[in-house]
């Protein structure tokens, strides 16, 4: 990310105003689908990133592109971060905006790692553990890493349960070498 001060300043704004307009969700299903239309389109990117196109021509062509196909609310939104020379920071604001619009519906990430893919009915029980612990929906982001070994590293927000056998063999270990041999 670029700069996330400057897209979070952004992206609470178009929340803002989204909320109040009463338009989050639309405005969150637009904007998610303009991104991955501009990292689809390499030509539509440079085009955006290029400072040899006046911003005029950039108006334009995301008029329109865009325009019939997204509220005014975000249409309007990206005519003023070409107006404040930010148009290359959309990439990052849309990901702190989803960020705030799941925070917003109670929404949080879970990072999972286990050894082997995790089996539905378990994935199903730890999150409904994490939902109870935080009291927002979870939404597990599995991967499968095998030198965990076996156990679950559950990374949420700023918070970490390793239950991993590596890790508890690596403890083994340390304190097996802080042990005196008589």
């Amino acid at each position: 990310m670029r700069d996330r001060k400057v897209a979070t300043r952004y992206a609470e704004a178009l929340m803002m105003t989204a909320k109040a307009e009463g338009v989050l969700d639309g405005v969150a299903e637009s904007f998610a689908a303009v991104l991955a239309a501009v990292k689809d389109n390499a030509e539509l990117r440079i085009f955006m990133d290029s400072p040899q196109v006046r911003t005029e021509e950039k108006k334009e062509l995301i008029e329109k592109v865009f325009g019939d196909q997204v509220e005014p609310v975000l249409l309007g939104f990206f005519m003023l971060l070409l107006d404040k020379n930010r148009i290359e920071n959309t990439r990052d604001i849309g990901e702190v905006f989803a960020e705030l619009v799941e925070a917003d519906k109670g929404v949080q990430h879970a990072s999972v790692v286990t050894a082997v893919p995790l089996p539905t009915d378990l994935a199903d029980r730890l999150r409904g553990v994490l939902a109870g612990y935080t009291g927002k929906t979870i939404v597990l982001d599995k991967k499968v890493d095998p030198d965990v070994i076996g156990g679950v590293y559950v990374q949420l927000g700023d918070k970490v349960l390793d239950g991993t056998v590596r890790t508890n063999l690596d403890l083994l270990a340390k304190d097996l070498g802080k042990a005196r041999v008589h």
